[in-house]
């Protein structure tokens, strides 16, 4: 029997290698879930690890080692961390480091010091720029900035001693002998961002300028203690998929050994969560949306097998008319199909990189192996029938059976849909997949009686290629499973365009709304003002830039440019919001300029003698804000000064009275001469101004701003966009955290760029009613037609660009993130489910007979009619299909859409997806039929 189906196989090896390639196809097709899971976690892995900070990346164990007895550092540490340091992929580099002081100096100050530090391996990492490296005892070698800072060259000598910190005297002591050191180089880092570096960062001088030396050096110093360190860094793979639980085991591990003598310091479990957390995102997806894949695996290998089954009905009636066992006669009739179905499954594992992925054989099996068992039961249903029936190529029926499945797969639809509604989970994940299914399966059961009476109505009215076409369909029980395979792969398609161009167009929404404008810079500002006057120098035309500083859940823009740059959440930016953050001044601004500021005052009334006065002033050149002491204040007519910073002018800010933060006499004074007379007063004072002189009473109090008169150079009441209310007490956090000031709300918004929810007020205004003038977390905001030029002018105008992100680049963020790859593979699945349709088709066309046909063609049916009644028909149950998958999309996107889909999608990309898919399947359902047409044309 066996070298009888192998001669089978040889006769009809178009037939086999059909069927082994559907099967490899549709193999393939079910282990791209696996793979796809596969490549995306190393993607979410390199993303992360190549995003995240050097404290997410590096391990760092430090430690305080203190001077035995002898004054030498005992190698406790080392030995302590060195043996537990030993994470899987990391390399570890040991430094260590002291602070000296000049030897002539047995007292010295903070700004005095200096450090002495070893690292191992430094003359490897750096490149010399002066001098040498590191040779003999009594080197060392310091980096670009420390050498300026110290104004020292090579050969340069110096004594210097280990310091100790004295709380008594906060000064610093010697801490024993001198040891004599030679600069021999100024070196540089060959690579600032080379991991050698560690958490640290490349010769940095924030600790103070560092004296590097080798080991040797090092032990010359008797000094107090050392901090030690050991840095460990991955090297290229270690942090993988592979070694993510020997990473985590090795992290709660040494949580447990650190202690005091050696403390672990890293953000490393952070970045293994995150890492965790986005590939929990893409597995809760690609399960549920290879549900149709693998159905259509299962389908396009049940109809090859069934198909050359069917092919062969006759030989098998013949078989049986001769008596052979029916155990031969099951070998004969499965394995013809087994042997290529097995070897195509072998080699489609193969070609979609299964044996390298894990659980891709699970994913194989359950296609291959569930629709072989299948198949081959459906194989052997068809030859367990009668002879005569076999003879005759008589198909057994089984409507009813496919109602009830259609019955049931729409009961479990509804089931799911229940759960997706509730509280999710069960099934949940798969009701899309279910209602397609369902409808898919329903139109099989109604589609031949439909066709029937749809052909005998088209023959009725003389439309006779017509009128066969639906009967052809109506008798092929094929028909109607291809109908099914069609509805599943059209409305797969159609579902996932749809949800990945609605996901598109959320992302597209929440990058504009996090970023807050097309493009937005990260700059270094001396203050605000300096922020202020840079911006308005790049930029005069109000058109492309505008400065930003962020707040605590509030954003100061400079509010006459916010309608030109920001990217308002829903539209443009609603119509004068500019003008309501920014209203008029009521006054100019208050200047004086100077190396010392002096005012003639006389006080009235003083309960204290501990009310101090003071001054803030800012420099119109953009430096920071300056307080200065004018003195006590003092009964009688005096004159306060104090030296300013104005020789190029400034600002004044405000002017401050000291007050008790409790109830008591106010401060009554008058001002001759005042800078102006135009002033703002806190609650309860009064201001009176006669002539150049103004005259004060500051009640006591432990309000906001008690004290404190300011120019009328502003509104008196911060003008503020909000989403929401303001605090009862009517007051704004703003620059001075510990001081609120007086709001009032301009204008209420739904929803703010960049924070959603929250306040927005002018950054100019925001600045003056404060003290503080730092410009941490400034940016620029720029327009999408922004000229390249403006950086420039930025630059030259004294701000430092540090960073740069667009939209674009928010966009690249959020499609990388765990959710958005799971879903993309929606659309990679809607394709293949496309793909395994069209091999459907061809295996469809193995079981094409023209039999029927060619009996017409010789009752006098015209050769041209006969041929185009199977390309008719192959296009209509395309075309039927489409008709059916686009409603069945539908039904499944409003019942089963996952929650943060929800709502209309875009009609654009699932309507090209459906029509290129139509146009695809059509093409291939006519070509299937052409080798028909051409024996029914020699008919």
């Amino acid at each position: 029997m066996t070298a009888l189906v192998l001669s089978m196989l040889r006769s009809r090896w178009l037939r086999a290698l059909t069927v082994g390639v559907l099967t490899a196809l549709a193999t393939a097709a079910a282990v791209a879930a696996p793979v796809y899971l596969d490549r995306t976690d190393r993607r979410i892995v390199d993303t992360e690890v190549a995003a995240a900070g050097v404290t997410e990346r590096n391990i760092l164990v430090t430690g305080t080692v203190e001077a035995g007895s002898d004054g030498s550092i005992p190698p406790t540490f080392e030995r302590l961390a060195s043996g537990w340091l030993d994470a899987p992929g990391y390399t570890a580099v040991f430094s260590a480091q002291f602070a000296v002081q000049p030897a002539d100096l047995p007292i010295a100050t903070a700004e005095q010091l200096s450090r002495v530090s070893y690292r191992d391996g430094l003359c490897e990492h750096v490149v010399v720029v002066a001098g040498r490296c590191l040779m003999g005892v009594g080197d060392a070698v310091l980096g670009v900035s420390a050498a300026r800072q110290l104004s020292l060259h090579p050969g340069d000598a110096l004594s210097l001693t280990g310091s100790m910190y004295d709380s008594s005297t906060n000064r610093y002591l010697s801490g024993g002998p001198a040891a004599a050191l030679t600069v021999v180089g100024i070196v540089r880092a060959r690579d600032g961002t080379e991991p050698y570096w560690g958490s640290s960062g490349a010769l940095t001088d924030a600790s103070g300028p560092a004296f590097a030396v080798d080991r040797r050096t090092l032990a010359t110093f008797i000094r107090p203690a050392d901090l030690q360190t050991y840095d460990a860094y991955p090297r290229p793979g270690a942090i993988s998929v592979a070694h993510m639980g020997e990473l985590r085991q090795w992290l709660d591990d040494a949580a447990r050994r650190s202690d005091g003598g050696a403390r672990l310091n890293t953000d490393l479990g952070n970045l293994l969560d995150r890492i965790d957390e986005h590939r929990a995102q893409v597995r809760r997806t690609v399960p549920f949306a290879v549900a149709p894949v693998l159905v259509l695996a299962w389908a396009v290998i049940i109809l090859a097998v069934s198909a050359a089954t069917r092919a062969r009905r006759f030989e098998h009636g013949v078989i049986a008319l001769r008596g052979v066992a029916r155990p031969g006669r099951w070998w004969l009739a499965t394995g013809e199909t087994l042997i290529p179905m097995l070897a195509g499954a072998v080699a489609g594992f193969t070609a979609a990189g299964g044996w390298s992925t894990p659980g891709a054989l699970v994913y194989a099996a359950v296609a291959v192996l569930g629709a072989l068992l299948a198949g081959l039961a459906a194989a052997l249903r068809t030859i367990s029938a009668p002879p005569a029936a076999l003879l005759r190529r008589v198909d057994v029926r089984s409507g009813r059976w496919g109602g009830r499945i259609a019955l049931l797969t729409a009961v479990a639809a509804a089931a799911a849909i229940v759960q997706v509604r509730g509280s999710g989970g069960g099934v949940a994940g798969l009701a899309p997949a279910l209602v397609l299914l369902a409808a898919a399966l329903l139109a099989a059961v109604a589609a031949p009686p439909l066709a029937g009476r749809l052909g005998a109505a088209a023959l009725r009215r003389g439309r006779l290629t017509t009128g066969l076409a639906g009967l052809w369909l109506a008798r092929r029980p094929s028909a109607a499973r291809l109908l099914a395979v069609l509805v599943v792969a059209l409305a797969s398609l159609g579902s996932a365009a749809a949800a990945t161009a609605t996901a598109q167009r959320q992302q597209g929404e929440r990058a504009e709304a996090e970023t807050g404008a097309p493009v937005v810079l990260s700059v270094s500002a001396t203050s605000r003002w300096q922020l202020l006057q840079a911006v308005r120098a790049a930029d005069p035309s109000k058109r492309y830039a505008m400065a930003v500083v962020p707040l605590r859940d509030a954003l100061a823009v400079d509010g006459p440019r916010l309608s030109a740059t920001a990217l308002w959440p829903g539209g443009p930016v609603p119509a004068d919001l500019g003008d309501r953050l920014h209203p008029a001044a009521p006054g100019a601004t208050v200047t004086v300029s100077g190396t010392t500021l002096s005012l003639d005052i006389t006080v009235t009334r003083l309960d204290r003698t501990d009310n101090a006065l003071t001054v803030a002033v800012a420099p119109l050149g953009g430096r920071p804000t300056v307080t200065a002491e004018l003195g006590a204040l003092v009964a009688g007519r005096h004159t306060y000064a104090a030296a300013v910073p104005c020789a190029s002018g400034c600002r004044i800010v405000q002017l401050a009275v000291r007050v008790p933060p409790y109830a008591g006499a106010p401060v009554e004074l008058t001002i001759h001469g005042a800078p102006t007379t135009a002033w703002q007063a806190p609650p309860g004072a009064t201001v009176a101004a006669s002539g150049g002189d103004v005259t004060v009473s500051l009640p006591a109090g432990p309000g906001p701003g008690a004290g404190v008169l300011r120019p009328d150079d502003g509104p008196p009441v911060l003008p503020i966009v909000t989403t929401g209310p303001l605090p009862p007490d009517g007051l704004f956090t703003g620059f001075d955290r510990q001081r609120p000031v007086p709001a009032e709300v301009a204008a209420t918004v739904p929803r703010l760029p960049r924070l959603g929810t929250g306040a927005l007020v002018d950054l100019e205004y925001a600045d003056r009613l404060a003290v503080d003038s730092g410009a941490s977390g400034a940016e620029v905001w720029l327009s999408a037609d922004a000229p390249p030029a403006i950086l420039d002018a930025l630059t030259a105008a004294g701000l430092t660009i540090d960073a740069r992100r667009t939209v674009a680049d928010a966009r690249a963020e959020l499609a990388g993130e765990g959710t958005a790859l799971g879903l993309r593979f929606y659309l990679v699945a809607g394709v293949l489910a496309v793909v395994l349709a069209a091999a459907a088709l061809l295996s469809g066309a193995a079981e094409a007979s023209s039999a029927d046909l060619a009996a017409l063609r010789a009752q006098g049916l015209p050769a041209r009619r006969a041929a185009a009644v199977e390309p008719l028909a192959a296009v209509l149950l395309v075309l039927a299909a489409g008709l059916v998958a686009v409603p069945a999309a539908a039904v499944a996107w409003v019942a089963a859409a996952p929650p943060e889909l929800r709502g209309l999608p875009p009609a654009g990309p699932p309507a090209l997806a459906l029509a290129a898919a139509l146009v695809v399947l059509a093409v291939v359902a006519v070509l299937t039929t052409v080798r028909p047409r051409a024996r029914l044309a020699r008919d």
